[in-house]
């Protein structure tokens, strides 16, 4: 073995390259850097390189430390990461605040197209689905459509005698169903203007008043007013009907998902609690609210009732619990034993605009889990079978009457000087299907299929008499709010969605309702926001009674979810 000199160059050695001696002198700087001694080396051929360090002892051990220090590094960071969290959606009643603008027409010239994507054309080649044969499951029979035993035969068993699983408002609020439904943004816009002329009409005390909304506008509403000799003025109702025309404007807002709890606008939610604080406080100890004796004074328990029953499901308040059960308690010892209601409790006698009110409220309370025995809603269905004619002479099977089958209807008398003051401003209304309107829905409220021959009987006779808006018709006049608020309930959950029969009710509803933006709902001044009291009935409950139960037309699209086949809301 030969010496080697410092310089790493025994004797006779050729000098070394520049780039050799850049080699040599790192190799002396790595071991005064280790502190290593200088030792011999073994000769060999070649220049010397990094390769050498790297398979030397040192540098595998520090390899080695090096990965057992990223090692340690990685088993660390994933231990000390947080676990991700599943996410959940969750249902929310919560509602965006929308700024209303109220010189903005509502007309239906204004909705907005809706952007549908472009439908994807079909693979040249489809491959047949491979068709795998499960077990039963366990619990479930092939005669539900739900992977569940409701009570009755069908996916969603909420309708029903006997109540069911789902509640009436399972789609409740969902904006975005508007549009797929048939609704818009000149119907969304329409209903916030009705609930605010209702907002800034509502007396200190929390009632609406019929007669005497008009002490809270700023100036005064003015119309059309078929309680004034000159056939124009404010618009006004009849006093005994407050409590009745509260719980309908009651209902308006909680129809569009405000409550006295939760409400994107505070108006609205101040609004809610007066209206319901009124209500208890006027409840009597037997349960009444705003019966008096007289005839029609029913009216006003019953849509108390159902709003005091909305509020209490929607929001969970327990303190509306007490007082929603012993409305309905009182409105069940009010039926005729086996059938329906009329004016005076177990009377004796029925009529079915009274009853079809009635089943709404308490398939209300059903939905908000008030106690509500099965016998209502069989002895309601039984009264609307006694209703319903068979057909004869210029009555179409399936027309339902107001207290025999098949009659002519409820219309108001104009001989009598508290119903109609001044017969000669009173326009002469043509009759309409109203109570087979409420027929229909209350059917599907109580159980029945839409496919059930009544029914659809009933949609025949609907279709046949569309909503049309006449206010200015002295004689033959059609405009009827209330058939129309009925009638849109009906063929919505009488038919399917995309049905030809409910394209072309809610397209004459909607024109009826909202015209071209100048003629319908009123814009500007007091009266921004309502509707003028000219269809019929409307002399009873005024301005405040059109507007809310137009409002609550309106907002069929989200209301209630869509009736199931074979189910109910």
């Amino acid at each position: 073995m030969a010496r080697r000199s410092r310089s790493g160059r025994s004797a006779g050695e050729r000098e070394p390259s520049s780039g050799e001696q850049e080699l040599y002198a790192e190799d002396e700087l790595l071991a005064e850097e280790e502190g290593l001694p200088e030792e011999e080396e073994e000769e060999f051929e070649g220049p010397p390189s990094r390769w050498l360090v790297l398979t030397s002892s040192y540098g595998l051990s520090a390899l080695i430390h090096i990965a057992l220090l990223l090692m340690f590094l990685f088993i660390y960071w994933t231990e000390s990461k947080p676990p991700e969290t599943e996410a959940k959606i969750l249902p929310s009643l919560e509602q965006k605040k929308q700024e209303y603008d109220p010189t903005k027409k509502r007309a239906l010239h204004r909705r907005p197209e809706i952007q549908h994507p472009e439908e994807v054309q079909k693979p040249i080649k489809e491959l047949e689905e491979e068709v795998v044969k499960t077990e039963q499951p366990k619990g479930t029979s092939f005669d539900n459509l739900a992977n569940k035993n409701l009570d009755s035969e069908s996916a969603n068993d909420a309708f029903g005698v006997a109540g069911g699983a789902a509640g009436a408002y399972g789609s409740r609020f969902g904006k975005g169903k508007a549009s797929r439904h048939g609704g818009s943004a000149a119907t969304e816009s329409a209903v916030l203007a009705a609930l605010w002329w209702l907002q800034r009409h509502q007396d200190a005390d929390g009632r609406w008043a019929a007669a005497e909304f008009h002490k809270n506008c700023k100036r005064t509403c003015e119309g059309p007013d078929y309680r004034q000799p000159s056939g124009r003025g404010p618009g006004l109702g009849v006093a005994e009907f407050d409590v009745g025309v509260t719980g309908l404007a009651l209902l308006a807002f909680l129809g569009d998902g405000h409550t006295h709890r939760a409400s994107p606008y505070p108006e609205f939610r101040r609004a809610v609690f007066k209206g319901l604080s009124y209500l208890k406080r006027i409840q009597k100890e037997d349960g009444s609210i705003g019966y008096s004796g007289k005839e029609q004074s029913i009216y006003n328990h019953v849509l108390a009732t159902m709003a005091l029953a909305e509020a209490y499901f929607m929001s969970k308040d327990f303190t509306l619990q007490r007082v929603a059960q012993k409305a309905v308690d009182w409105l069940v010892a009010a039926q005729n034993p086996g059938a329906g209601w009329k004016y005076e409790p177990r009377g004796g006698k029925n009529d079915t605009s009274v009853t079809g009110w009635a089943v709404l409220a308490l398939k209300t309370a059903r939905t908000a889990d008030l106690k509500v025995p099965d016998e209502a809603f069989a002895g309601a269905l039984a009264w609307f079978e006694r209703a319903t004619s068979d057909g004869g002479p210029g009555k179409p099977p399936g027309l339902v009457g107001y207290m025999q089958p098949g009659d002519g209807g409820s219309t108001l008398n104009r001989n009598l000087k508290e119903a109609v003051p001044y017969p000669e401003v009173y326009p002469v209304y043509e009759g309409a299907p109203t109570m087979t309107a409420v027929g229909v829905i209350c059917r599907i409220f109580t159980g029945q299929k839409r496919t059930h021959e009544r029914i659809k009987q009933g949609i025949k006779i609907l279709m046949s008499k569309l909503p049309s808006w006449e206010p200015d018709k002295k004689t033959k006049n059609e405009t009827n709010f209330y058939y129309w608020y009925y009638g849109t309930y009906a063929v919505f959950h009488g038919t399917p969605l995309d049905s030809r029969e409910w394209d072309r009710w809610n397209k004459a509803m909607q024109q009826a309702l909202l015209g071209d933006g100048t003629n319908r709902q009123r814009m500007g001044g007091d009266e921004d926001g309502s509707w003028d009291p000219v269809g019929e009935w409307a002399i009873a409950g005024g301005r405040v009674y059109a507007t809310a139960i137009n409002a609550l037309t309106l907002e069929i699209y989200y209301r209630y979810e869509h009736a199931k086949e074979g189910a109910g809301l």
